[in-house]
């Protein structure tokens, strides 16, 4: 580090043969930063073959910032071929984000194949970010077909984000049928956000029906959120019996939060006894414990069973003193000490 900051200081000093040295001693110890930042320096000094060396060397030694950064320069005065150039060089040394920025190039010049190419390039090494980016670049223009082609290709990695995406973009476009068929792939994938949006689109649209069949397949395949969110809407609206059939749900799949939330709600709007009901249900699910002691449950539950609850769910009965032998003064153990 200090290496690196003396070749700076000398840079900027005015000792450029200086600077390198140290910039060089600074890389031999696997610091290359001061390269980098001497890069920049010539670049903006207009030593545009001294920059590239500069780049060139940090790139040798696994950094391609560098490189990135002239790239960026060449693309701004119009070089692209140059540009294109240095991200290329970056890139075979396993740069994906040079992939990413390549196919973004090559996307705005119309070359679609060519950046198709490079994004499944980085896919393949790890990376596929650029493949969600290019898909939702392409629904946003309009073309859902090829939107929905590359969304797939992340199927091949395992990864659902790029097909959510997607899901919600068609829901918002009133696709509701395409919408539905990604959120699903993506569910299969393990990623049930999808879904979980829908349902909550389709709820605040009056679908009920339709709203809780998402939930419910989300819960299937073990997301018991959606079933929670369903639930507490239910509950907003005045629809208390299916609120708690939903809420049971989730209880049933381990999670008892939105129950706690009911009785939270109902014990705001002033319905003590349901709210009491739906606590001692907690209770019997085994999530009755006091977690936090400064919150709203736990006032609740201090209110009602000051004395907490036994193993078995039902609330303890105050602690009362019992003795088998009654109290003397003259008993050896109560007697003083002569």
């Amino acid at each position: 580090m200090a290496l690196a900051l003396l070749a700076v200081l000398r840079a900027e000093a005015g000792d450029p043969d200086g600077a390198e040295v140290l910039a060089r001693q600074a890389a031999g110890h696997g610091n290359t930063d001061a390269l980098r930042q001497l890069a920049e320096m010539r670049k903006e000094a207009g030593d545009r073959d001294g920059a590239e060396g500069l780049a060139q060397e940090a790139a040798g030694l696994g950094d391609t910032d560098a490189l990135h950064q002239l790239a960026g320069t060449r693309e701004l005065a119009g070089d692209r071929d140059g540009a294109e150039a240095l991200l290329r060089q970056a890139a075979g040394l396993g740069d994906t984000d040079a992939l990413r920025q390549l196919a973004e190039m090559r996307e705005e010049a119309g070359d679609r194949d060519g950046a198709e190419a490079l994004i499944q390039q980085a896919a393949d090494l790890g990376d596929t970010d650029a493949l969600h980016q290019l898909a939702v670049t392409r629904e946003l223009a309009g073309d859902r077909n090829g939107a929905e082609a590359l969304a797939r290709k992340t199927v091949v990695y395992g990864d659902a984000i790029a097909l959510c995406r997607l899901a919600v973009m068609r829901a918002s476009a009133g696709d509701r049928a395409s919408a539905e068929t990604l959120a699903r792939q993506a569910a299969d994938l393990g990623d049930t956000d999808a879904l979980r949006r829908l349902a909550g689109t389709r709820e605040l649209a009056g679908d009920r029906d339709g709203a809780e069949a998402l939930s419910q397949q989300a819960a299937d395949r073990g997301d018991t959120i959606a079933l929670s969110q369903l639930a507490v809407m239910r509950e907003s609206v005045g629809d208390r019996a299916s609120a708690e059939t939903l809420a049971r749900q989730a209880a049933d799949h381990g999670d008892t939060d939105v129950l706690r939330q009911l009785a939270e709600m109902r014990e705001s709007a002033g319905d003590r006894a349901n709210a009491t009901i739906l606590a001692r249900t907690v209770a019997d699910y085994g999530g009755a414990s006091v977690e936090y002691e400064h919150t709203a449950w736990a006032s609740m539950l201090r209110m009602r069973w000051p004395h907490g609850m036994d193993p078995d769910g039902t609330p303890t009965a105050p602690w009362q003193a019992t003795m088998d032998i009654p109290y003397s003064p003259l008993t050896p153990s109560a007697a003083s000490s002569p």
